[in-house]
């Protein structure tokens, strides 16, 4: 393994970074995921909201919520952490699908419970992920 000038490991297998202009943001963007058309699949620890956007280009970004009434301030940020890291490991599942259908997703990972171990939350967000892949075909 080699690491490059970024400090990051790079692989032989791909890309398994999670830069910034991956990460959903902007206020617009997460009001879109919240309407009545907005897609959800749930799972233990876990569920996904998305959205098929028709543009030109294809991708996927994903944000990641926790909300205040699960936990104090220290324990979101670590299940923040935790989402994003196991989405950071397994996006290769959706985004391969993507490059195939010409669309763009955007979605968020929501934590339901704030106490679950690292290999809860990533086997959910496989479980979630491998859901959504086989759901492409039928709602592009």
């Amino acid at each position: 393994m080699k690491k490059d000038r970024s400090n990051q490991s790079s692989t032989s297998n791909g890309d398994l970074s999670l830069p910034r202009k991956k990460i959903l943001r902007g206020r617009k963007n997460f009001q879109r995921l919240f309407e009545k058309d907005a897609h959800i699949i749930r799972g233990r620890v876990l569920a996904l909201r998305y959205q098929i956007i028709n543009k030109t280009s294809s991708g996927c970004l994903m944000g990641f919520i926790v909300k205040k009434s699960l936990g104090k301030a220290h324990k979101r940020n670590r299940m923040k952490r935790l989402l994003r890291e196991a989405y950071r490991r397994h996006q290769h599942i959706v985004t391969d699908s993507l490059s195939n259908v010409q669309r763009t997703l955007h979605g968020v990972l929501m934590a339901r419970q704030i106490d679950a171990t690292y290999t809860d939350v990533e086997s959910d967000v496989k479980k979630v992920l491998t859901q959504l892949r086989d759901q492409l075909p039928t709602i592009s």
